[in-house]
């Protein structure tokens, strides 16, 4: 008998943040910018410091789309851009002053 655990290679039906970033195989500070933007959807409707819960089998089928893959990775990288620019920003203004 196949169990649905059995399938998805005992993967619970809901993982968290750490978890989700892991079977994508990114560091955990990357889903927190997709999920800002929409392109990654928790399950219900968390408040916005609550916790994430993601599941698994959306997960493991974003994983293996390379098209989603792209337009998640070109996300983080100009949300990493563009925070960085700001902090050098704010660095040079608290220098003048």
């Amino acid at each position: 008998m196949n169990t649905d655990k059995q399938h998805y290679g005992n993967r619970p039906a809901c993982v968290g943040m750490e978890e989700a970033a892991s079977i994508f195989g990114w560091p955990n500070y990357y889903l927190p910018f997709l999920v800002r933007v929409g392109h990654l959807k928790p399950l219900g409707k968390p408040a916005q410091n609550a916790r994430k819960w993601f599941a698994t089998v959306e997960i493991e089928r974003m994983s293996c789309d390379p098209e989603w893959l792209d337009k998640a990775i070109r996300i983080v990288e100009r949300q990493i851009q563009e925070m960085n620019k700001r902090q050098r920003s704010n660095e040079r203004e608290a220098g003048r002053v």
